[in-house]
């Protein structure tokens, strides 16, 4: 197989129909679709298989976890299950325009790069409105550019648009790049590090994931999962700094990071949830917070010595607002 489109699934049964549906449209040879349940307690499953059986002319493999073991290690799952020459994460509650595999597959046979890049949209559940359309920052678009892998890290960084569905990888690049260990936000932990192994790149300058928002997801539930953004941007910034070798990269991640934790620490007050959760979810936040190992002063001064002065303005806004607020509420 050319290309194995990975998709993850759990409890995403009122989604997988527009999903399998859309994927059907003028579908070529040589993809393969990977399934993993993990562990579904809906008719997630039950739709799955009815799709392998229906359309038993598609290559379809379905693996079923007996525990739900989450987002992260079932992506890893799919990548150990999947021997095709390139691999596409895909959630199952988006929609992908199919229309596009015939001249992605041209993309990845005639020209080979090591990583096939594309826009997506953004849009609410509920009212299908469209909050956003996501150009990347990658030049030149639709041509094969061979450049250095910090190239490519460091444009992915300041992006801001690393996600794993609006990317395919070369599969033996990237097999054994990560550890797929952080049970939340890996978008953030591990994309940019499969970027860092890439050496060439295609940017497909077409929409052709549709990402949904859901109000029940990570990043928009307020959990102890929550805590993880905090962690995702401080452990890639150590990365930036000890393996690419590129501090404008780290002082920038450092910068997120401080920015989430100065955010989610404000939605925790706010949060219709228990205390005990709060202060879970508060206590975790310091821990990951303090990773970093350097102040958010210092972080202020790496941003203006990078050239990005408007972040540390920024940061410092945040930094006194933060503390006025947590001096008061004492």
């Amino acid at each position: 197989m050319q290309l194995s489109i990975l998709i993850p699934v759990y409890n995403v049964a009122a989604y997988l129909p527009s999903l399998l549906q859309k994927l059907l449209i003028d579908l070529p040879e040589d993809i393969e679709f990977i399934f993993y349940d993990d562990a579904s307690t809906d008719d997630s499953l039950l739709q799955i298989q009815q799709f392998k059986k229906d359309y038993s002319y598609i290559p379809v493999r379905i693996i079923h976890g007996l525990a739900n073991i989450g987002l992260t290690f079932a992506r890893n799952k799919l990548l150990k299950a999947a021997n095709s020459d390139y691999i596409w994460f895909i959630d199952a509650d988006d929609i992908v325009e199919s229309d596009y595999f015939k001249n992605i597959l041209f993309i990845l046979k005639d020209n080979k790069p090591d990583v096939l890049l594309f826009n997506y949209d953004v849009f609410y559940d509920k009212s299908l409105k469209i909050k956003s359309k996501e150009i990347l920052s990658y030049c030149p678009k639709n041509t094969l550019v061979h450049c250095s892998s910090k190239q490519i890290y460091q444009t992915a960084i300041f992006d801001g648009k690393h996600y794993f569905w609006n990317k395919i990888f070369r599969r033996e690049l990237i097999k054994d790049a990560v550890e797929y260990k952080i049970p939340a936000f890996e978008d953030i932990a591990y994309t940019p590090i499969l970027l860092n192994h890439c050496k060439s790149f295609y940017y497909l300058n077409k929409t052709i994931i549709h990402y949904r928002i859901r109000s029940n997801s990570i990043a928009q539930k307020m959990d102890i999962r929550q805590a993880y953004g905090i962690y995702a941007y401080i452990s890639q910034a150590s990365y930036a700094s000890s393996v690419v070798n590129d501090e404008k990269s780290q002082a920038y991640l450092l910068y997120k990071a401080c920015i989430y934790y100065f955010r989610i620490s404000s939605k925790i007050e706010k949060a219709d949830i228990p205390a005990n959760t709060k202060e879970k979810i508060s206590k975790l936040s310091q821990r990951f917070f303090y990773l970093k190992k350097i102040s958010t002063w210092k972080i202020v001064r790496l941003l203006f010595c990078y050239g990005m002065p408007e972040k540390a303005v920024k940061l410092i806004c945040k930094k006194i607002f933060f503390d006025v607020n947590k001096y008061f509420s004492i």
